[in-house]
Formats: C-alpha cells, sequence, structure tokens
C-alpha cells in the first residue's frame, strides 16, 4: 500500500489542479445486514473471480473507500483492509472525523474481536478528515484515478449526509455498498436521484448491517459476537431497476469483494427486501424493548419472563408485517420468513450475554437515536398493509417518548 508516501502527496494537493470525473456509477448494492452467526460460506454459493486478479490472471488495482469508520465500518472496513494489506495495487482509505481523526491518525485502529484481533498501525492508515480529501488522494495517483467500491457505513440519522459525503467520491466505475439500519431504500434513493438529475449519476444504493460491535473510544472497537453479512443488490444500471432486481455481473462483483475477506462469513441474498425484514425480526424486538425500558442489555431482556414473552410477541408481530410487505411486492410463499426465524432469534439472543445495541449506547450517550427508519418506518409499513402490531407499536411510542424527552433527534 501507499502508506505514509501517499498522504505526502495529499498534503500538496492544494498545489494539484484536479479533474474530478463526472460523478456517475453503474451501480450499487445493498447490504441487508449479516445474521449473526459464525457459518462458513455457502458451498452452494457462486462467487466471482478473486478480488485480486483480473479475469487474465493479472494482479488488479483496488482503491476502495470507507466513509462512516465507527463501530460497524471499522470492522468491516478493516477486515477488507487487512485481507489487501499485501497487495501491491490495492489500497482501503478510512474517512473519519474529529477526535477519531485525531486519535487514529496517532495510534491507528484496534479491533478486538472473537474472530480474531486487529489493528491497522497508524504508519499504514490511510485516515482522511474529508471525502474531498480522498477523492483528491486518489486523482493524484498515476492510474487508476476513482474507487471500485465505497463501503459507506453511517447511521440512519446521517441519511440525508450520505449523497453529499460520498459525491466526490464516485465516478463511472464506482460501486457502492452501504450498510445500515433501518427501512431507508426509498429515501435513499430518492436522495441520490435527485442527485442524479443534477450530476448525471447512474445507480442508487442502500444497505445495513447487524452486527455486535460496539466502539469502545476513539481508535477502539470490540466485536463481541457474530459478524456475518448478507448482502444483495438494491439498484442495478445493468438490470435497469431500483427494485432489487439484478443481473449475474452484479453478484459477482459483491463476491467478489468479500471472497477473500474470510473472517467475514458472506452470503448473497437474492431477496433485499427479506433480508432486510429478517434483520428487523431481531432489531424491532431487542434493541426496541432495550430503549423502551430505559437502556438495559439484551441478557436483560431474555432472561426476564415477562420481557422474553414480551419479545416473542413482537418477533411474531414482526414477521406478520414482513411477509405481508414481501408479498405485497411479488415475493413467493417460499421467500417468507418463519417458524425457524422466530427461534432463531431468540436463540441468537440467548447467546449474546450482556450486550448493548448501538441504539441503547445512543441512548444512555444522549445522542441522536435510530427511531425513523429502525423503528417508526414498520410500524407505519403495518399501518398501510393493515397488519395489526399492537405490542410493537407500544414499544415504538415509549421510545419516541424518550426521544421526545430527551430531543435525540
Amino acid at each position: 500500500m501507499l502508506a505514509a508516501s501517499f498522504k505526502k502527496i495529499i498534503s500538496m494537493s492544494a498545489l494539484v489542479n484536479v479533474a474530478y470525473h463526472s460523478h456517475t456509477m453503474r451501480w450499487m448494492l445493498l447490504a441487508t445486514g449479516q445474521r449473526l452467526l459464525a457459518s462458513a460460506f455457502s458451498t452452494e454459493t457462486t462467487r466471482g473471480t478473486t478480488s485480486t486478479t483480473s479475469a487474465y490472471g493479472q494482479v488488479a488495482t483496488k482503491r476502495i473507500a470507507v466513509v462512516g469508520t465507527g463501530a460497524v465500518g471499522s470492522y468491516y472496513g478493516g477486515r477488507i483492509w487487512e485481507s489487501l494489506r499485501d497487495q501491491p495495487n490495492a489500497d482501503v482509505m478510512f474517512h473519519l472525523r474529529n477526535e477519531h481523526y485525531d486519535h487514529c491518525t496517532e495510534h491507528g485502529i484496534d479491533v478486538t474481536s472473537y474472530h480474531g484481533n486487529f489493528s491497522i498501525p497508524a504508519e499504514e492508515l490511510l485516515a482522511y478528515s474529508t471525502t474531498d480529501e480522498m477523492a483528491e488522494a486518489v486523482n493524484c495517483l498515476d492510474d487508476h484515478k476513482y474507487f471500485d467500491w465505497v463501503v459507506c457505513s453511517l447511521k440512519s440519522t446521517s441519511l440525508h449526509e450520505v449523497p453529499r459525503l460520498i459525491e466526490p467520491l464516485l465516478s463511472p466505475d464506482t460501486r457502492l455498498l452501504v450498510i445500515m439500519n433501518g427501512l431507508i431504500e426509498d429515501d435513499l434513493i430518492d436522495f441520490m436521484r435527485e442527485r442524479r438529475k443534477a450530476r448525471g449519476l447512474d445507480g442508487v444504493g442502500c444497505g445495513m448491517a447487524l452486527i455486535c460491535s460496539n466502539r469502545l473510544s476513539p481508535g477502539k472497537i470490540d466485536h463481541s459476537y457474530g459478524g456475518k453479512l448478507v448482502a444483495g443488490v438494491a439498484y442495478s444500471a445493468d438490470a435497469n431497476s431500483d427494485r432489487g432486481k439484478w443481473s449475474p455481473s452484479d453478484k459477482e462483483a459483491i463476491l467478489d469483494l468479500f471472497s477473500p475477506v474470510t473472517p467475514v462469513p458472506f452470503e448473497f441474498d437474492p431477496n433485499l427486501l427479506r433480508g432486510r425484514w429478517w434483520k428487523n425480526v431481531w432489531n424491532l424486538p431487542f434493541s426496541g424493548i432495550s430503549c423502551a425500558m430505559g437502556g438495559i442489555t439484551v441478557d436483560k431482556i431474555v432472561n426476564d419472563p415477562s420481557l422474553r414473552r414480551l419479545a416473542y410477541k413482537v418477533i411474531d408481530e414482526t414477521i406478520a408485517v414482513a411477509n405481508a410487505d414481501m408479498l405485497n411486492n411479488g415475493a413467493s410463499l417460499e421467500e417468507l420468513l418463519g417458524e425457524e426465524t422466530r427461534d432463531e432469534m431468540m436463540a441468537l439472543s440467548d447467546g449474546m450475554g450482556a450486550y448493548k445495541p448501538s441504539t441503547m449506547l445512543d441512548f444512555h450517550a444522549r445522542k441522536p437515536m435510530e427511531v425513523k427508519y429502525l423503528f417508526r418506518r414498520a410500524v407505519d409499513r403495518a399501518n398501510d398493509l393493515k397488519v395489526p402490531v399492537p405490542h410493537l407499536e407500544t414499544v415504538v411510542d415509549m421510545i419516541e417518548y424518550y426521544q421526545r424527552l430527551y430531543g435525540l433527534f
């Protein structure tokens, strides 16, 4: 990697006239969330070529930008960096802000993980405080003056910032993988369409992920459970669709990115809406009850008889609205969520211990909470589909009370 010498180029970038590419994308991918399982890749999955070898057997250049280097972005971005660390034509650049930028440029990023600890030393970390600087960095190179991938991992409270943040990083050959909580697709696609009209954007995507990972302090990440990432296509220019249709090249590209990242069990899901609701079957009961009860850990929910019963009721309601939503969008009966999902979510939660969901941490820290897309949007979808969700709606009403009380918007 270019490391420290690369940063010196950036410090001189003010002297360089940068000619930006027109900001268009062929397509973007949506990560629907990992399923908290430590299983290996499915042997039935068809993969594309490796991420470092071209169809001609030559080492291919890879430029990857990670935007949103928090608990989730640091883990997945760090794992990608780890897999490409020894590749001479690969660079993973990280966008960090405020005290996180100051700390990491001095001390690097340290991740403790039950899949194996790793660190990105400060002298090898390509860190930038703005995405404009990242774009300048790529444009200062002799060749391959674009990012192959932009991995965006922000909280849904920052959804409106995504188009502005990633715009400098896009090119006609850039793919976007967004890892984000909640039912965000419609709004993010609308935001990006507005930019497409002004900038000629050719593709729109969105995404999310679920992982037991917390940022303990600047540059210090603890990954305590799970880690499986499930991804699919949200928008494909090749398939000319923003309704989840995709082409084989789309699938090959995302498999190409993650197949070398062996610590991350990865799976391609052909139905993004199902994957999104699959994650909600965990998020709505467990993150929801955690916050509604004033901020309690997952073990308190699964070990208390009353809260465990409530969690089951919210799970059942979530599955009911999920299946109604999927049927409304043309899913087959075979694609619907069932009893095995209900059992799986409770079993996973039983093994988490005293895990603190990110929404609980935001609540305790009195930071903006992901209420709109993570909680309220699911209730609105249920009401639109005439699916009764009384327990879920009560939980969300309680969370919104706390949000108003403390101004956590």
